[in-house]
């Protein structure tokens, strides 16, 4: 994995303090005595060896010696975040990508299953998270934390009355910014179904707000947001002085069974959301009505004949201006949705035809690909605790990047334009 200079500590590692530059300089300078060609000894330094003697040369040649944070560049449509819940662990962490070189630009830390967000213009990071006074037991805090993507460093602290936040997990759209980047919402499983309103402007909580038996939220509006309910139609939610919730008509049978991951573009308000069979549902929310377009099949008669299926956590991606959809499949028993794909079919979305079958070359558990033209496919293997990163276009892998954590199975991205 690497690891650059602007990892978002001080300078050269870690802060140096004034205590340890003579220490520094001197390990530095006795590296450089012991040096023959520069060359030759660059190449025999340990990556440690290296760095201080960089250092020292920095302060020798009047770099800054007072501690302080270094920002990392600005989001961009290839930064990539990978959230690692650890195999539910009560401490875990997030990795922030840089898709382009593999370098690895800065890490949040979390609590207990936090569910991770990002805006989609590049603003700002949050994850809705828990703790326990104890680290795995004791007081429990829910809380939601805003981060700004530079410094890493936290904007805003918002703690949640009543514990509202249970066993989320790790689900796309389970919390989501809303379209206008003020306010955030959680979903609350128990003790009743409800989505919690978080002021992320005003830096508090709101309110809660009861819904039907229906799950994962898609703003279509900075007041409106429609979810998925367990008879197959969508509640849609009107927030305002008195919250008003109406449902549509079922659009898919008890018996299409739909995976609980679908991809969602706030931009364009589509939602791509494939079957256990490699059935695909599109709904466009753009009107501020759900309108269900026809379904797409994008495994072939005889792949399905040949027990062809959709696996893995997060299955699906979707490109918004090529309105593509990328699903990691394999050849599985049935109700093994959950387990990693070797490969990964692209459709346009618009037609209904394939436009490329990958083999991926590794068990790949979730996908997901950056907005630009020339995109980047991203594929993250939880037991490899490995992100992959393909050619979008070609499906070659161009690098990857290990390491991370301990059960990776989270991606975001920013729908950033090119």
């Amino acid at each position: 994995m690497a690891y650059p200079s602007n990892l978002l500590q001080a300078d050269w590692k870690r802060v140096l303090g004034a205590g340890m530059m003579c220490s520094v300089l001197a390990l530095g300078t006795a590296f450089a005595q012991e040096a023959a060609p520069a060359a030759a000894d660059a190449a025999a330094q340990t990556e440690g060896q290296r760095e201080a003697a960089d250092a020292a040369k920095y302060l020798a040649e009047g770099g800054e010696d007072e501690p302080h944070v270094r920002e990392a560049p600005a989001p961009d449509a290839h930064r990539v975040y990978v959230g690692d819940p650890a195999h539910f662990a009560a401490i875990t962490q997030q990795f922030i990508i840089n898709g382009s070189d593999g370098t690895v630009e800065g890490m949040l830390d979390g609590g207990f299953l936090p569910n991770p967000v990002v805006t989609d213009d590049g603003s700002m990071i949050a994850q809705a998270s828990t703790v326990f006074s104890r680290i795995s037991r004791g007081e429990r805090t829910d809380y939601v934390e805003v981060y700004d993507p530079k410094t890493l460093l936290p904007t805003a602290d918002i703690e949640l009355p009543n514990a509202p936040r249970f066993l989320v997990g790790t689900y796309p759209w389970m919390t989501t910014f809303m379209p206008d980047n003020k306010s955030l919402l959680f979903y609350q499983f128990s003790p009743a179904p409800a989505v919690g309103l978080v002021d992320i402007e005003g830096k508090k909580f709101d309110r809660m707000i009861d819904v039907p038996d229906c799950f994962h939220m898609f703003p279509s509006s900075e007041s409106t947001f429609f979810m998925h309910c367990r008879d197959g139609s969508l509640a849609k939610v009107e927030m305002g002085a008195e919250d008003k919730v109406t449902q549509t008509a079922v659009f898919h049978g008890e018996d299409e069974y739909l995976i609980n991951h679908p991809a969602y573009s706030m931009k364009s308000k589509k939602i791509v959301w494939p079957t256990y069979t490699g059935k695909i549902y599109q709904v466009d929310l753009s009107s501020g009505d759900a309108n269900f377009m026809d379904p797409i099949e994008t495994l072939t008669a005889e792949e399905q004949a040949a027990d062809w299926r959709p696996g893995g956590w997060q299955q699906v991606a979707y490109h918004r201006t090529k309105d593509r959809s990328y699903l990691l499949v394999d050849q599985r028993d049935q109700w093994r949705h959950k387990t990693a794909s070797r490969f990964l079919v692209v459709t346009d979305l618009k037609t209904g035809e394939r436009v490329n079958k990958f083999e991926l070359g590794h068990e790949i558990d979730s996908v997901a690909v950056s907005q630009d033209n020339d995109a980047l496919l991203y594929g993250l293997s939880t037991g490899d605790r490995t992100l992959y990163v393909y050619d979008a276009e070609t499906g070659k892998e161009l690098r990857k990047v290990d390491q991370l954590g301990r059960g990776p199975q989270v991606l975001n991205v920013h729908d950033l334009e090119p």
